[in-house]
């Protein structure tokens, strides 16, 4: 029921042609495009498949004369004043109205007036415009203002003459305006970073995922000569529907940065790969196994943290140290440990929430498909309520109590036994006593918050379907544990309520995993051991202190203390620069890896590219140098995990190679409980761990 024509065709492998439709957009009707012939049943004669739901006794042509000769009519027109430059247009071979054009029989132009001509606009440095190119289907309006949510992208003046840009020029303000590129069925909008470099059938593409939050969006990786050149949003049902934001979708130039490390080193000295490998490990045989101390990475992936941990404990060294904080660590954990398979919530489930309840999260900063997924869920009407004390922005209409840090707690206690006020029974046991040790806080004597609490409680008490969201950056230890323990409170009064944590690392989870019993769970208790002199070799495996510990001065002179720094990083740093030994790696592009996203769900990615320097780069031009036999030029990084592999045999040359098939029995090993993880050598392209 509610299935319009055009998707119960699809479903039957019936593809119907259309310019504006698209499923997460819904029918707009403006192309024409999908027309098909009604033969019997409520409708008759030639109508809109995205307009009509399907009945049952409906006889439905795509076939027929009449609908045939209406399509071809419609193309006639849309390309009446079309520029006719796909040579030179970066669409062209993924364009729809080039197959729409040609699948509609239309080849020859009668049209023998004056074009219309619009004037260009410069929307930033993302997106380029060309307007001239514009069949007017309303899809990117229509993604911006209303499923987006953001308004200085519209439409403008009227008939032959409609407009689709801004009032006047400058940079697209939304964080998802990369999207207009995919979304876009012409080359109106297409992509600044890869402007007349490339075309779609040069571009080696495969499935690949976004590193830049927790949430794990998937993505389709496009290089070209050694060099990632486009990032397109892949469909996923459950994490990011059919979209992506603007930071994974251009964030993706790390991987041919002009300064990334590509070769090792021992000092200053550039050497090969297994001269610096046997070199690391006669420097770190000097040392006791206590004085040797690593750091992990929250953007790691599964494969190479687990080998890290199996490195120190082959070796006898302390665990691996993931986060800078000891209290973002412990606030990290509390997290993981407290979601199940039942409360971890996706981005597809929060869209179908009617209430939505954010504490100490900034969903566009902090990961911005959450943002979009509540709007979804705020089109549908739900209440959105965002516990935080900054000046949150979000594309939609929500109720803020703005309270401080120390009140974010006591709030939520309060509001949610507001929304269950009435009810004794469901307020009872450890849960309830935990939130009424959080009431008494400066918020409750706050007469304004007071107010509003009252007010929103009832909105909450009323819904069935209830999301509790909750950060672990700027939160209280205690904030995670008490959003867990509210949604064992509501569980059993909601039709569906559920949990769902933002973590600061692509795979943060499984960091937390692996540190979660780990006596040295942060670096800042390793920086201590290393002023004190107990540390005195340091292994930094694709991290920089530099870049995150708060205090630099105490760091340099810390780092100043150690007798041997280690360091395996594909990014150039501050860390890779005082490296004594240097050990470059690869990118999630040029390698196969596995990550774990915040709800549990393992992703695995194949490799995009061969590892070594952009063309570009090499020649100074688009050909590769015409020398035969030498070595692909910057093609030294290893993968991470394989790295770590052969330094573990380098320090124990008698011991048999366990990566020798693959990380994945030690990944099943290292990681507690891996009868739920159900680790093979193959991993399937994903799997949902809790």
């Amino acid at each position: 029921k509610g299935t319009k024509v055009i998707e119960a065709a699809e479903r039957l492998g019936i593809i119907i042609p259309r310019f504006c439709y698209h499923k997460a957009l819904g029918a707009e009707g403006a192309c024409r495009m999908c027309a098909v012939k009604f033969l019997d049943g409520q409708f008759k004669g030639v109508q809109m498949s995205c307009m009509i739901d399907a009945q049952d006794g409906m006889v439905v042509s795509t076939t027929d004369e009449e609908a045939v000769d209406f399509r071809r009519h419609v193309i006639e027109w849309l390309m009446m004043n079309h520029p006719h430059d796909c040579p030179v247009c970066d669409e062209g071979g993924h364009c729809l109205l080039q197959d729409m054009t040609v699948s509609g029989g239309h080849g020859i132009r009668r049209f023998s007036g004056r074009k219309r001509t619009y004037r260009d606009q410069y929307l930033g440095e993302l997106v380029q415009h060309e307007m001239n190119r514009c069949i007017h289907c309303y899809r990117c309006v229509r993604f911006y203002r209303e499923y987006a949510g953001y308004r200085d992208l519209g439409t403008m003046q009227i008939a032959n003459k409609v407009f689709y840009g801004r009032f006047r020029d400058g940079a697209l303000e939304s964080p998802f305006s990369g999207n207009l590129v995919d979304i876009c069925p012409t080359g109106v909008y297409t992509d600044k970073s890869s402007r007349y470099r490339v075309r779609r059938w040069d571009l080696q593409r495969t499935p690949s995922l976004c590193i830049h939050c927790s949430l794990g969006c998937n993505t389709v990786g496009g290089a070209r000569y050694r060099e990632m050149l486009r990032q397109e949003a892949r469909f996923n049902e459950a994490v990011n529907g059919y979209f992506i934001c603007d930071r994974g979708r251009y964030g993706f130039a790390y991987a041919g940065h002009r300064q990334r490390p590509r070769t090792p080193r021992t000092g200053s000295k550039e050497v090969a790969f297994a001269g610096a490998l046997r070199f690391a490990a006669e420097r770190l045989a000097s040392y006791d196994a206590g004085q040797v101390a690593c750091l992990g990475s929250t953007r790691s992936s599964v494969e190479t943290q687990a080998v890290l941990e199996h490195l120190c404990r082959l070796q006898s060294w302390a665990r691996p140290a993931y986060f800078f904080d000891p209290a973002l660590q412990r606030k990290v954990s509390a997290a993981v440990s407290r979601l199940s398979g039942s409360t971890a919530l996706s981005l597809r489930e929060i869209e179908a929430m009617d209430c939505i309840v954010a504490v100490g999260v900034d969903p566009v900063n902090e990961a911005p498909m959450l943002a979009l997924a509540m709007r979804q869920a705020s089109r549908n009407g739900a209440v959105v309520v965002v516990i935080d004390p900054r000046p949150i922005f979000l594309p939609f209409d929500f109720e803020h109590l703005a309270v401080p840090l120390n009140g974010l707690d006591a709030c939520l206690a309060a509001l949610l036994k507001g929304a269950v006020s009435g009810d004794d029974a469901a307020w009872n046991g450890p849960a309830a006593q935990a939130m009424d040790e959080a009431m008494p806080s400066s918020c409750s004597a706050d007469r304004k918050i007071q107010s509003a609490i009252s007010r929103i409680g009832s909105k909450v008490a009323s819904s069935g379907r209830l999301a509790l969201v909750c950060g672990t950056d700027i939160v209280p230890e205690s904030t995670p544990s008490r959003v867990a323990d509210a949604l064992s409170l509501l569980s059993t009064a909601k039709e569906r309520a559920g949990l769902f944590y933002v973590l600061p690392g692509a795979n943060c989870f499984g960091a937390a995993l692996l540190s979660a019993s780990a006596p040295r769970s942060s670096f800042a208790e390793m920086l201590r051991e290393i002023e004190e002199g107990k540390v005195r070799a340091l292994i930094v495996v694709e991290s920089d202190p530099f870049m995150h510990f708060y205090d630099r001065r105490r760091l340099e002179k810390a780092i100043e203390k150690l007798g041997l720094l280690i360091v395996l990083d594909y990014l150039p740093s501050e860390t890779v620069n005082r490296a004594d030994i240097f050990l470059p790696t690869r990118t999630l592009f040029e390698t196969e890896s596995s990550y774990i996203n915040q709800e549990g769900r393992l992703q695995h990615v194949a490799r995009v590219h061969r590892v070594g320097t952009p063309i570009w780069q090499v020649s100074g031009g688009s050909h590769p140098p015409r020398e035969y036999g030498l070595p692909v030029i910057g093609g030294e990084p290893g993968v991470a995990w394989r790295v770590l592999a052969d330094l573990a045999r380098s320090l124990s040359p008698h011991d048999e190679d366990p990566c020798s098939e693959g990380p994945w029995k030690i990944v099943a090993e290292q990681y507690p409980a891996p009868s739920k993880w159900q680790m093979t050598s193959c991993v399937p392209a994903e799997k949902r761990i809790l």
